[in-house]
């Protein structure tokens, strides 16, 4: 493909993009509209399920000797000078957006993550794993980790400086299998020379599926 060709049809799939961002919007907007009236009676909502398109555009590509390729919708009157090309493009393009619910349809993982303190530096990490049609996900890996980044940010608003986790703070396993009732524990252990109120996060991957839990430093009792 030329470059010519390669920047219209680029321009062309900015263009639908725009248009798919656009019906994003609009339906962000319907969903703020409140379910109830003042009396508490059911108002009527919208949902955009599909969108029918027609596109039909008159575009002008213009590049001058040497330069870069510049898109015009709008066909400019007069002609170009010698240093310059121009290819015209009328294009119609038709078609339908259609909603897809998140996971293509299918039933999207829902994970949970709490903690049960054992002492004040040893804490029991429990994880459940369902999914949006109410299945228990059994038998899943599922990796958890401590997140230094997420760590450092929120100790800082505590006003602890952590540079690091220290090599005392572990977790008991790093991949957690469930059971037969989608749930699995393990055990966090926090180094003793961690400063008080420093804040630790945990995170759980399943898939494209992730969930952050918030563990506070205490004293060493």
């Amino acid at each position: 493909m030329s470059n010519q060709n390669r920047f219209v049809s680029d321009s062309l799939g900015a263009l639908l993009v725009s248009i798919a961002d656009g019906v994003r919007e609009a339906q962000d907007s319907l969903n703020t509209a409140p379910p109830t009236d003042a009396f508490g009676r059911p108002m009527t909502t919208y949902h955009l399920p599909y969108l029918d398109f027609e596109i039909k555009v008159d575009m002008e590509t213009v590049s001058t000797e040497g330069g870069p390729w510049f898109l015009k919708i709008n066909q400019l009157g007069g002609g170009q000078n010698n240093s310059s090309s121009t290819r015209d493009v009328s294009s119609t393009i038709s078609g339908r957006l259609v909603a897809i619910p998140p996971g293509g349809g299918l039933p999207t993982n829902i994970l949970t993550l709490s903690s049960e303190r054992l002492t004040a530096r040893r804490h029991k990490i429990k994880l459940s794993a369902t999914n949006s049609a109410g299945e228990i996900l059994a038998g899943h890996s599922i990796e958890l980790n401590i997140n230094l980044e997420a760590s450092k940010q929120l100790s800082e608003l505590e006003g602890v400086n952590l540079t690091s986790t220290r090599a005392g703070t572990t977790l008991q396993e790093v991949i957690l299998e469930t059971d037969q009732t989608g749930t699995a524990e393990t055990v966090f252990n926090i180094d003793s020379s961690l400063p008080v109120k420093s804040i630790l996060v945990l995170t759980a991957e399943l898939g494209t599926e992730f969930v952050n839990l918030s563990v506070t430093v205490e004293g060493n009792s």
